[in-house]
């Protein structure tokens, strides 16, 4: 990012090398001993990518690894810190350290409190190092709204007055002032693009071709207007309802899990593959939606097992931390003899459910007539409405993730459940 501007941010289409650039960044003063370099993921396991591209070109330059730190220290004395900061807590991990260069990989995972709070840590007395962050991200994702703010002046097309790519503007807090105001900050924005990266793949452009409208906009255009809300990811009109249970060849039965009885509920989402010659060829055959008593929840599931029988397979959700491992064996344990797998979910809700809409999109999904077919379709034409209700969906998006990702070691069976569900669930 060749800009002298305290801020800059990287983005907008994906495949641009935003993540290469994230890494080489800190190279140019690695020669300094006084340098110390920051990198940033929301969570521990998507550095993983950063620190294989990082191999190399800091281990080409003399740099040792400490893979229990994370940290490159290089021949001269200089560090980088390649690490996650994952809760808005986690920003007190930075407290008394003094970096440099901070750079935020995929900025939109991050909330304005981490950003700021990060931010505070870029200080130093030698002229030739910079006090600089740099940041790549993509439209969308939890902090969509606060980045398309803070870089209004290049992303949002209705601003009063609109900025170039590359153009450096001077703010104090959040207000624009003129050039060399007391206490004021540069920022700038650097678009990318797909055309920047030579080695981006069909195979990959077909993927991103297979997202979502709203999410094809913003990574292939770059486009941060394209924003979400009612019909976008699921619209209602965009569902066959059929009057009977057809015969499916693979079922699963994935839960969300709601926290307590005056929460959120949880909800149980029955998905059917019928195979990829019929379509639409996933249905949403059945929904248990209760708000209840943990205990309650828990002789629920057991019993929509039984209903459903032991061909259809069961995820459950696996939260971080030792409570949500032992949650999850626990339900193991109490559905022995059924097939039941874990999941952890990871990424925004949006980007889980984005899978299951394009199919939806498509014209690629029936639900079966039932008494909580009304509600489960309100429910979904209305994600990501802030408030809404979004256990029905998230429940959906993991039925389908797992469904997608079962390996066949032998021809499927077709399936027809053998029980009816009582009106009341």
């Amino acid at each position: 990012m060749g800009t002298t501007a305290s801020e800059a941010l990287y983005g907008g289409a994906a495949g641009g090398g935003k993540s290469v650039a994230a890494v080489v960044s800190p190279l140019r003063w690695v020669g300094n001993p006084g340098f110390r370099g920051l990198v940033l993921r929301r969570e521990t396991t998507q550095l993983r990518d950063l620190i294989g591209e990082a191999e190399r070109y800091y281990g080409a330059l003399g740099a040792d690894f400490n893979a229990t730190t994370l940290t490159w220290t290089f021949p001269s004395g200089a560090t980088v810190w390649f690490t996650h900061c994952e809760h808005e807590k986690d920003v007190k991990r930075f407290d008394g350290f003094a970096f440099q260069l901070v750079i935020f990989d995929e900025l939109t995972h991050f909330t304005e409190r981490q950003y700021r709070a990060i931010r505070a840590r870029i200080r130093g007395t030698d002229r030739t190092l910079p006090r600089w962050t740099r940041a790549t991200t993509n439209p969308g994702g939890e902090g969509h709204e606060w980045v398309k703010r803070r870089f209004g002046a290049w992303l949002d097309k209705t601003h009063k007055s609109p900025a170039k790519p590359g153009e450096v503007r001077w703010y104090r807090r959040d207000s624009e002032v003129p050039a060399g105001s007391p206490l004021a900050l540069s920022r700038t924005f650097i678009p990318a693009r797909l055309t920047d990266n030579p080695h981006v793949t069909d195979e990959y452009l077909a993927v991103l071709d297979d997202l979502d409208a709203v999410r094809r906009a913003q990574l292939v255009d770059g486009d941060w207007d394209a924003s979400y809300g009612e019909g976008k990811l699921f619209h209602r009109t965009w569902w066959t309802v059929l009057d009977a249970r057809p015969p499916c060849r693979r079922l699963i039965r994935a839960w969300d899990f709601g926290g307590t009885e005056d929460g959120d509920a949880s909800a149980g989402v029955l998905l059917g593959d019928r195979g990829p010659d019929v379509i639409p060829r996933w249905v949403v055959l059945d929904v248990a939606h209760v708000k209840a008593a943990p205990h309650e929840v828990r002789a629920l599931v057991k019993a929509t097992a039984e209903l459903d029988g032991r061909d259809v397979r069961i995820s459950v959700p696996q939260d971080p931390g030792q409570a949500g491992i032992d949650q999850s064996r626990s339900y193991q344990r109490d559905l022995s003899g059924y097939a039941v797998t874990t999941r952890r979910p990871t990424g925004d809700k949006v980007t889980r459910a984005s899978p299951f809409s394009a199919q939806a999109g498509a014209r690629n999904v029936a639900v079966v007539r039932g008494p909580w077919t009304a509600d489960y379709l309100d429910e979904m034409h209305a994600f990501p409405s802030k408030g809404a209700h979004d256990d029905r969906v998230d429940a959906s998006a993991d039925a389908f993730a797992e469904l997608t990702a079962i390996r066949e070691t032998a021809p499927a069976r077709t399936t027809i459940l053998r029980t009816e569900r009582t009106a009341g669930w």
